[in-house]
């Protein structure tokens, strides 16, 4: 079985920094966030209309 050699490669200037920054991009792409967990106004809505009819008033 042959072994590959991994030797470090560095690449100093602007283009080595602008390949890496293309490489971070890519491995890191931004995700949108899933829409379940995204607030959503009617279930705060829901969430209030609750607690109101959980709360009791005192009358002495």
């Amino acid at each position: 079985m042959g072994r590959a050699e991994h030797a470090p490669t560095v690449a100093a200037g602007p283009a080595g920094l602008g390949l890496a920054l293309a490489v971070a991009a890519e491995l890191h792409a931004p995700s949108v966030r899933a829409p379940e967990l995204a607030a959503s106004p009617t279930v705060a809505a829901r969430h209030t209309r609750r607690a109101a009819m959980r709360t009791r008033t005192v009358r002495g």
